[in-house]
Order: C-alpha cells, then structure tokens, then sequence
C-alpha cells in the first residue's frame, strides 16, 4: 500500500479543501510534514486513519452515537453554520495485487446536519476509477483490515509520545504478542484451536478429556499471569519506593547544607540547653553544701585524724577497764567451778596469775596512760568515728572534679547556641511539609508492597492448584488417547499445535532478539547500554547488562538468602551464567567453590527498564518497535508523530538515520520545527518524496504549503 494523494475538505482546521499531492520524488519513501504546535499535523494524522478505518480507527465496532459524537469534533467548525458545504477525507493510494498494482480512491463523508445516525458518514471507493458496490466496499474492508488489522493500528499509525506505553505499558505484552502474531501470520493459530476447542466441547463424557485439559491449561495460563503481573507489580512498587526515598534522604540533604534545622532538632538544642543549666544548678548547690558542710572539715583533716585517734584509745581504755572489772567480779567463780566439774581441788592462785596477766598486758600496751578528755559513751563513739570517717574520705579532687563538670557544661551551652546562631528554621516549613508529602507517600507505597506481596502468595498458591489440576487432567487425557481415532488425532492436534505454536514462536522470537541488538548498538551513543535481551513466551521484554561481580560477595549474599531466593531474586540468565562460567551444576556447589576464593566474574544480570531514563527509554523502544517491524511480510505506510519524543539530540542523529531511514515503505513523519530540521533533515532529504509546511492562520484554518519545510 503507498499513499498517492491526501484530501481535506472542512476536517478540523482546514477549512475548504486541502490537497497533499505525494508524487514530488517517485524514488523517496519519506513524506515530510511540517509545522509547529497547532498546525494541524496531529489532525491530519486523525484523518488518515478515521479514512481507512472509520469507526474501527476510534475502537467502535459500529457506527454509532459515540463515533458521531468523536468525529463531529473534527467538523470545521465554521462549515457547521453552512448547511451546503461538505466535510470529508479522501486518499488515494496504490494497493498491489501480485502481478500490478491497482489504483483506489477511498472517500469517507460526514455530514452534520444528518438527522438520521446512518446517514451521518458515507464510504465511496473507487478502484481504477469504478466505484464499488455494496458488496465490493465489504470485501475492501476485509482486505484492508488484513493488510492493518486492529491490533497493528498503533505500530503503523503512531505517537512518539505514547509509542513506549504500547509496549512497556498495562497490558503491554499482550498488545504485543497479538501484534507479533499478525505481523508473523501466525493468528492462524487462534483461529484452529478455537475450532478445535468448538470441536471437543460437544463430545461425550470420556472425550470431554481434552476439553478439561485445555481447560486447565487455560487456567494455569490465567494464573501464571496472574502471579507474574503481580510480580511485576511488586517489582515496580520497590523501585518506586527506592526513589521517593531517595528524594528523601536527597531533601534533608539539601536541606541540612542550606543551614536548616527541623523544629525537632531546634527544639532539641533548646532542650539540652535547659538540662545543662539544670546540670549546673544541681553541682553549683552541691558545690555549696560542700563549702558549708565539708570542706572546713578538709581543712582540719590532719586535726581530724588526731581526734580519730584519741578517740580510739579512750574507746580502747574503756573497754580495758570493762573488761577488767568482768575478770576480778566473775573469773574466780568460773575458775571454781571449772574446777569442780574437774574433781579438782580449787586453786586461788590460778584465778589470781591470769589477773595479774591480764593487768601486766594492759601496763605493756599503756592503756592507763591514755588521758580522757572527750569521755563518749559507745553510741556517741559509733556516731562520731563514723562521722570523722566520711570527712576523711573526702577528697579535694571531687571539688575539682565537680568545678570542670561546670566548666565544661558552660562550653557545651556555648556551642550550641553557636550552632543555633549557625542554622535556621525559616524554610523549614516547606521543607517538613515537602518531606510530609514523601514520608505520606512511602507508607503508601509500603501498605500497596504487603497488599501485593500477601496477594503474590495467594496467587502462588491459586497457580500451585491449577498445575495440580492441569498434571490430573493431562494424565487422563494420555490415558485416553492411547486408542488414537481421527477425531482424537483432531484433539491431539490441540497439543501440537500449542507445541509447534511455540516453537515458531522461538525461532521468529530469536530473528527479533538479534534484530534488536543490531539496532540497538547503531541507535545509542554508549557502546554498552544493552549486552543482550531476552523476549519470553508471553512476550514479556527483558534486558541485560554484562556486569562484573565478586564470587565472595556472591557466595555470602546466596548463603544469606538462600538459593532458592537468590535465584528468584536475580533470575534465570544471571545464575545459569553464575553456573556456567564455571561449570558446576547449582547455586550451592558454586558456594562449595568459590565461598573462600576472592575472584571477579563476568555474568548478564537484568537491568529494570524503570530505570532507565527517559532518552535511553526512548531509544531502547525505537530498537525494538523497529526489530519487531521488521517481521511484517506486505509494504505498508507508517504514519508517525512526534518522531523525537524523548529523544536528546546527541541521539536524534542515529534515530534520523538508522530508525526512519532504515524503514520499509512509506513513511509520513510529522514534524515539530525543532524535530526534523537542520542535520537532520539534510541526511534524510535525499529520501523525502514530499514535503509539506502547515500554517494556522489567525489561530482559524491551517495553511498547507506544498514543497516548503521548515529552512528551505
């Protein structure tokens, strides 16, 4: 399909009729279409596709109040007060039929004032210059709905704004494995097991086994899904969670360097403040009652030790003569009796030698000598050594001690009234209702993590019963089709298919997967953004990047998690090339090997795509939008919007030349005077077969000028 000639008449901003004539250079394939924001590019971009499609461009399977609703937003507005004129879109364009190609000219008019909803839109197609008949215009739909089914309509006819949300967006592998399949003519494979499905529900009980088989494999399917989207889902939620608290611990860094303070630090300052000059009060007292009650005693202390000593040996001579006075009125009736229970005859002049011992023992050690001069009695003796002894153990270095605690808490005062001088809360404000916001937004995030993580196990657990189901279904359908008939060949096919399906699938997958490291490398400026790339069975991207590692930090972080967690945490390709790279069979034999060793080893580990920024996006979608464009089989034009969406001008020249040049067929690029222009359109204007400039005058019509762009 190639795209002759464009007509506008009355459709959005151009008012009367607007015509693109293609056939300026027979050789190009790029039709340029320039103009700046609100030009008309993007309602023109509307107009091809409403054209071809009608209500199946704006999702609708009929026409309806909704569509009429949709494309009336289209009518020039100044037409609708104009009961006579006409709104309508026409294209003429080259459709090839295998040996020539045949001319169509495809007209859809809408009127207005139609007060009946199917005669608000009208389809006139002309083929060679006969006009079809009712029939003829059905047959034309189906082809070109063949030609650019539903499921392709935002491959060829798309917004560079929006083209990453196709693939990496909600729903996005499912979009693109019902895209690769018509792309690949593989939706041929859809259509045979619906039938073989139609074909095994209307049997009896025993051939009902297929049936339950693909019926449990469909819900396994269901609940696969269902497990890794809310992996998926998990797995966007951490990294989100990563970055808001990096923009957390970013803002208190920020602000900390500005001077800023948080009212609770400020408060603490405050705070500590107060407990050091309570602290002061508290030994200052101390310091006092010391001055008043001790250290008049500190200045005695040699006067003290003295008294001490006196003391005891008046102690000492009282207990002397107590102790003599016990011996003269007791000993000798104890000495008695000792020596009566003896049969002894009692001698006197025993009792008499241990008292005058006792008497010589107390001359030798001069207690007699002792002068009394304070004369306590026992309990004053107590009280008053136990007195004399506290004051003794006080020492003059505690006074000192006490006086550099004051000392030493008036600096720490200082300091940090200093510091409150040095910062400031009067920004403080934003900054805590900033960091309100985010912290908010945290416990968001983390109440949304155990929601999905407490469903991630329930899912698990919902796909654990389904694979149980589908092993006994699958069983009893083995059983059964051992006596094979044709009817249970035409079941067994199911399985075949479902095995020759993904088969197929891999091959064209691979062709895919090198296309797009090809690309890759040509479009990004970095010699190692990808290192490989891997599309899985239901066509769920992932990327890679050769990354070096160290085996002792591996071995710890596998002993930490586990293998199994390990495993599932860092996937498939990271560890087979853990394993590989020094070919042991499993996680815990590599541990074995290299727990003790020190060594650098090379694997693939997968990089999130969240990551990436929005360039690099951009330029990571174009490789693979090209690579999986590359599979389609027919020429047909690619109309694109906003063709640098994202794209930083240090790679705006590889796009220019290895994306848009390098695409088969026509291709409609509609262009922003700062897209397309300069460099970029001097490498690509040997490949234009028309350019167009846009002018909205007076902010009322678009103004096409033909052979004119942006420069020249």
């Amino acid at each position: 399909m190639r795209i002759k000639k464009i007509e506008l008449c009355n459709f959005g901003s151009y008012a009367g009729v607007c015509e693109f004539n293609l056939n300026t250079n027979k050789k190009g394939n790029i039709v340029l279409i320039g103009g700046k924001n609100g030009a008309g590019k993007t309602t023109l971009f509307s107009g091809i596709k409403l054209c071809l499609y009608g209500n199946k461009a704006a999702g609708f399977e009929n026409i309806n109040a909704y569509y009429r609703r949709e494309v009336k937003k289209y009518i020039n507005d100044v037409s609708k007060f104009d009961s006579s004129s006409k709104c309508y879109v026409k294209l003429v364009a080259l459709f090839s039929n295998g040996q020539a190609e045949d001319t169509y000219e495809i007209t859809r008019i809408w009127d207005n004032n139609a007060d009946l909803l199917e005669n608000f839109e009208a389809l006139v197609i002309e083929k060679n210059g006969s006009i079809l008949t009712n029939e003829e215009l059905a047959d034309f739909d189906n082809y070109i709905m063949n030609i650019i089914p539903p499921e392709l309509f935002d491959l060829f006819f798309f917004d560079g704004e929006q083209i990453a949300d196709y693939f990496l967006g909600e729903n996005g592998s499912e979009r693109v494995k019902n895209a690769f399949m018509v792309l690949c003519g593989y939706d041929t494979f859809d259509i045979m097991q619906k039938n073989f499905k139609r074909l095994t529900y209307g049997k009896k009980t025993e051939e009902g086994c297929i049936a339950n088989y693909i019926e449990a494999k469909q819900q396994v399917e269901d609940a696969r899904h269902g497990y890794e989207a809310c992996e998926a889902q998990i797995a966007d939620i951490k990294a989100e969670l990563e970055s808001v608290n990096s923009q957390i611990k970013v803002l208190d860094k920020k602000y900390k360097l500005s001077g800023g303070v948080t009212y609770d630090e400020w408060n603490e300052k405050l705070l500590q403040i107060k407990e050091e000059e309570r602290f002061r009060e508290e030994k200052n007292v101390q310091l006092k009652k010391m001055a008043n009650d001790v250290v008049p005693f500190i200045i005695v202390k040699k006067l003290l030790k003295k008294l001490s000593i006196q003391l005891s040996k008046e102690h000492d001579k009282q207990q002397y003569n107590l102790l003599q006075q016990s011996l003269n009125n007791i000993l000798p009736d104890v000495i008695h009796k000792v020596y009566k229970r003896l049969g002894l005859e009692n001698d006197t002049k025993f009792t008499d030698l241990v008292i005058e011992e006792f008497n010589n023992e107390v001359r030798a050690k001069k207690i007699c000598e002792v002068v009394d001069m304070i004369n306590l009695s026992g309990e004053e003796y107590i009280a008053m050594k136990s007195t004399i002894s506290r004051y003794l153990a006080l020492d003059k270095e505690k006074v000192i001690g006490i006086e550099q605690e004051i000392k030493d808490s008036i600096e720490k005062v200082q300091r940090l009234r200093q510091e409150m001088e040095d910062c400031t809360v009067e920004d403080a404000q934003e900054y805590l209702e900033n960091k309100t916001a985010l912290i908010a937004k945290t416990n968001e995030l983390a109440n949304q993590l155990q929601y999905y993580i407490e469903n991630l196990q329930q899912e698990k657990k919902i796909l654990e019963e389904k694979i149980t189901v589908l092993k006994r279904e699958e069983k009893k359908f083995n059983e059964v089709s051992k006596n094979s008939s044709i009817t249970e060949l035409s079941e067994k096919s199911v399985v075949f298919l479902d095995v020759l399906q993904k088969r197929l699938f891999r091959n064209e997958i691979k062709k895919v997967e090198e296309l797009f490291m090809g690309k890759i490398k040509e479009l990004s400026r970095k010699n190692r953004f990808i290192d490989s790339i891997m599309i899985d069975t239901d066509f769920n991207v992932h990327i890679y990047k050769r990354l070096s590692f160290n085996t002792k930090s591996v071995c710890n972080r596998i002993k930490k998690m586990g293998a199994q967690a390990y495993w599932s945490e860092y996937g498939t390709i990271h560890c087979k090339g853990l394993l590989s790279s020094v070919n042991v069979k499993d996680l815990n034999e590599f541990v074995n090997l290299y727990n003790t060793r020190n060594e650098k080893i090379v694997v693939l580990q997968e990089i999130e795509k969240s990551r990436l920024s929005k360039g690099e996006r951009q330029v990571f979608i174009m490789a693979l939008y090209w690579s999986f464009m590359k599979m389609n089989k027919q020429e047909v034009p690619f109309v694109i919007d906003t063709p640098f969406a994202r794209i930083d001008t240090e790679h705006r020249a590889n796009i220019t030349k290895r994306f848009f040049m390098d695409l088969s067929g026509q291709v409609f690029i509609f262009s922003t005077n700062e897209e397309i222009v300069g460099e970029h359109y001097e490498k690509m204007k040997g490949c234009v077969q028309a350019k167009f400039l846009l002018e909205n005058s007076n902010n009322l019509q678009t103004i096409v000028r033909e052979n004119e762009y942006f420069g020249g």
